[in-house]
């Protein structure tokens, strides 16, 4: 598993101090994190509008190619489906 590349904040009432429960929820929030950062989850959350094309494409093959590339074209747009 990569080192993530986040800082997390977490606020605790004062005066209570569970070291074992916050580190338990501070390493299911990481692996919540991780799973949902994943080019595949976020493949399926998008979709990409072409206006040249006028067209709309929401195959995974494409998509992840349209993300690869460090520039999209001239009226080409990525938007998140909710």
């Amino acid at each position: 598993m990569k080192a993530p590349g986040r800082e997390l904040v977490i606020v605790l009432p004062e005066g209570k101090q569970h070291n074992m429960v916050t580190e338990k929820q501070t390493l299911w929030l990481h692996e919540l994190l991780n799973n949902v950062e994943t080019l595949e989850n976020y493949i399926l959350a998008v979709e990409v509008v072409n206006l040249h094309r006028g067209g709309l494409t929401n195959n995974p093959i494409r998509l992840e190619f349209a993300l690869r590339r460090k520039v999209l074209g001239p009226f080409e747009f990525i938007l998140h489906k909710n």
